[in-house]
């Protein structure tokens, strides 16, 4: 059962529309379209598990897409959530491509693209990070929880994972799969937790205290990228091929870049 669905988040829509809006020239687009790239793979690895997750169709099974809750002065996100009586699953998603080098002793991971190394944070201490401070946010609402799990899930079929030395059965880092073995690890879960830790009732509680606590991430991408309402470029936007401004032709708004009109299209003025 989806609870929360996947959305393009709001932060690649704005981060569009603020591309769409710098004049031509603008020092502040390669970095502006860098960062809608990054965001834009993110989302589609999430929609790539997203996808997987779709085939649960078990009502025991209480999905939840992209959760920001608040703890104290601050917030932590997770990818996906799902809940059961008999355990949380944490999911935390990577859409990184090339050949992916993990070491488990230091806590490093490695990404070799096109010949060039680049380090990452470690997933591993990311997500178990994710289950202390879920653990702390049931505590403070009060709310009785199962077991937590967790799974750091690559959703690039292409991408080659390796460790420097293989992981011990019961290492954390025997968690990182593919995308296409989420199926099969939920599976190894429901054999491993067969006893139920929450009532109906409970579930339903945490399920609306999840979804009444969560609150969007809207950045304010002019503060973000040093920006003033003098860098932007006003007047409506053309649809079709995004020009700014479209004139007014008999009743109609007309681009003098593709020549296409519509008679609305002040709607699309952010």
């Amino acid at each position: 059962m989806i609870c929360k669905e996947l959305k393009v988040p709001i932060n690649i829509e704005n981060c569009q529309a603020l591309l769409w809006r710098l004049p031509l020239n603008h020092q502040k687009i390669p970095i502006v379209d860098k960062d809608l790239k990054k965001r834009k793979a993110g989302y589609n690895g999430e929609a790539t598990v997203y996808y997987h997750l779709s085939f649960l169709k078990d009502k025991k099974y209480k999905i939840f897409y992209d959760i920001r809750l608040p703890l104290f002065s601050n917030y932590f996100q997770i990818d996906f959530l799902i809940l059961t009586p008999f355990y949380i699953l944490i999911i935390e998603v990577k859409n990184i491509s090339g050949i992916v080098t993990i070491d488990p002793f230091i806590r490093q991971l490695t990404r070799t693209y096109k010949g060039l190394p680049e380090g990452f944070s470690d997933p591993i201490s990311q997500v178990q990070r994710q289950k202390l401070l879920l653990q702390k946010w049931f505590s403070v609402h009060k709310l009785k929880h199962p077991p937590i799990e967790h799974l750091v899930v690559f959703s690039n079929p292409s991408t080659i994972l390796n460790f420097t030395k293989t992981p011990p059965a019961d290492s954390p880092y025997r968690k990182i799969i593919h995308a296409q073995n989420i199926i099969d690890n939920i599976k190894d879960l429901n054999e491993i937790y067969v006893k139920e830790a929450m009532t109906d009732k409970e579930m339903n509680k945490m399920k609306k205290t999840i979804l009444k606590k969560h609150e969007e991430s809207e950045l304010d991408f002019m503060e973000t990228y040093s920006l003033t309402r003098s860098d932007i470029v006003t007047g409506v936007r053309c649809e079709n091929c995004h020009h700014i401004p479209m004139i007014r032709v008999s009743g109609a708004w007309s681009c003098v870049k593709c020549g296409s009109s519509s008679r609305y299209g002040i709607i699309s003025y952010y």
